[in-house]
């Protein structure tokens, strides 16, 4: 009996101060959690924590498992003791590094339709595929076309796609970004065995439960914890698949000529003069031949206004020759008229 009563009276003072630090923390669950984080990674810069041999193993891609047999508590004994404990991962090897690699290449060629179907073949032959394309132009009448690729290929096999595109076409521009996210990988490793050991705890009260308030709490606790580890887990997911998977963002532009690279070098006065003269000529060039598209184009419409403007003034013309016709008869006549009346009065 009294065994019984102090298991009762231990599980009733566990549970009261689980239902207190529950109420607690679920006021402000986010924040707490992002405040025990931020101080034990502050705890670990200022001490580091010394791990015993063999307490963590290090396996391919950045996966951190705790070894059988080892003590959590004995391997956390350094840190700050918090409601959900915050395993902290030794730092990889430089060459088990987890790194997102992004290229994006502009380039141009005469061929279009070879190299975008090279392209194409050459991504499904290295196990890649292709995440977004647009296009736009149709390729007739000087209506050049340009397609847009966002590819995804394995790390090893980018640098031997992005040479087939140097060799096939003219790079115009590129640009290559590398991030680091082994130690993210490892963080977010640690966190999500930290909530399993949250996990394993709540189940083992949970078992001995017989509150209906505090199984209650309990399952509350369970449920955020599930999710916890299946958000990280997600998170996850979304490192390996950006590390495994390098990104090319790809533009080819059709052209009609294309541009021959040059090597960087100080141009002389008289290389820009030179330079400014023919530049001055492909724009008089251009000017001419924009004009004769304008008159092709515009023919018809120019001509029938020529022909009534002519017909316009021939019809005026003519009305104004036979006004001044009309109007010198009337002054011969009225000149006629005038010239007997003047000798009747000079005889009188």
């Amino acid at each position: 009996m009294k065994k019984t009563t102090r298991r009762l009276l231990a599980l009733a003072m566990a549970g009261t101060l689980l239902i207190a630090g529950c109420s607690k923390r679920s006021t402000d669950r986010e924040s707490s959690r992002e405040d025990r984080v931020s101080e034990h990674n502050e705890a670990v810069l200022e001490a580091p924590m010394e791990l015993s041999a063999g307490a963590y193993s290090f396996s391919e891609g950045a996966d951190y498992e705790m070894s059988a047999g080892d003590d959590f508590a004995g391997a956390n004994a350094n840190t700050t003791t918090t409601d959900s404990p915050v395993v902290a991962a030794p730092e990889p090897a430089v060459s088990d590094r987890m790194l997102i690699r992004t290229v994006t290449l502009s380039c141009e060629t005469l061929r279009f339709d070879e190299l975008t179907s090279g392209i194409e073949a050459q991504v499904s032959e290295l196990g890649g595929y292709i995440e977004n394309k647009s296009m736009n132009g149709t390729g007739n009448n000087n209506d050049l076309r340009t397609v847009s690729y966002v590819i995804r290929v394995s790390s090893d096999s980018l640098d031997s796609l992005i040479n087939t595109i140097g060799g096939s076409a003219v790079i115009t521009s590129s640009n290559e970004s590398t991030e680091d996210v082994t130690l993210s990988y490892a963080d977010t490793e640690a966190r999500i065995e930290s909530l399993r050991i949250e996990q394993e705890t709540l189940n083992n009260l949970l078992a001995e439960a017989d509150d209906l308030d505090i199984i209650l709490q309990l399952q509350n606790e369970l449920t955020y914890v599930r999710y916890e580890i299946e958000s990280y887990e997600s998170q996850l997911r979304v490192l390996e698949n950006l590390s495994s998977y390098s990104t090319l963002t790809l533009t080819v532009t059709e052209v009609l000529e294309e541009t021959e690279p040059e090597e960087p070098h100080i141009k002389t006065y008289s290389e820009k003069i030179s330079e400014s003269f023919h530049d001055g000529i492909d724009r008089a060039k251009t000017a001419f031949q924009d004009l004769g598209l304008y008159l092709a184009e515009n023919l018809i419409p120019i001509a029938v206004f020529l022909v009534i403007a002519i017909a316009v003034i021939i019809f005026v013309s003519v009305k104004v020759k036979k006004f001044k016709k009309k109007k010198t008869a009337k002054i011969a006549e009225a000149k006629k008229e005038t010239k007997p009346s003047t000798t009747e009065n000079e005889e009188k």
